[in-house]
């Protein structure tokens, strides 16, 4: 049983990412509204729900995540106001996909995605060695339930 949480990477990379969106926007909002007033309210608007996305809730998220990985199953855990647990079994894995960024290795961008019977499990934010160990151990896992 081995616990993994989101990569901190991930949160800077996604901070950045917000940051430099909303400074696009703002600006293109400023440059193509021709009412001052109302420019200045909507850049405002995008800035402010950009500054509590990248600085409040995402570092909130990103502490709450957590991946449990046992013998027979892997358990996600995470939520802000709305707590949420999901459980996937190795047997019901049909496949996954490991979705990676460029330079994953720096930026923390690396998502598994379970699809079982019925649903799917995402684990996102991994750095690139937990995203291999996860896989290996679901791999594996999955072959000695089908050895049986």
């Amino acid at each position: 049983m081995k616990e993994y949480s989101p990569d901190k990477k991930g949160l800077s990379t996604l901070q950045l990412l917000i940051i430099m969106a909303a400074s696009l926007i703002s600006a293109a909002a400023l440059l193509f509204i021709p009412i001052l007033s109302v420019s200045y309210i909507v850049a405002f608007s995008i800035s402010a729900i950009a500054l509590f996305l990248a600085f409040i809730y995402f570092p909130m998220l990103f502490k709450t995540i957590k991946y449990l990985v046992t013998d027979n199953e892997i358990i996600r855990t995470s939520g802000v106001f709305i707590k949420s647990h999901q459980s996937i079994r190795f047997s019901a894995i049909q496949y996954y996909a490991l979705i990676s960024s460029p330079f994953s290795k720096h930026t923390g961008m690396n998502f598994i995605v379970f699809f079982v019977y019925g649903g799917q499990q995402r684990l996102i934010f991994l750095n690139k060695k937990d995203a291999d160990e996860i896989l290996a151990v679901s791999s594996a896992n999955s072959r000695k339930v089908e050895e049986i």
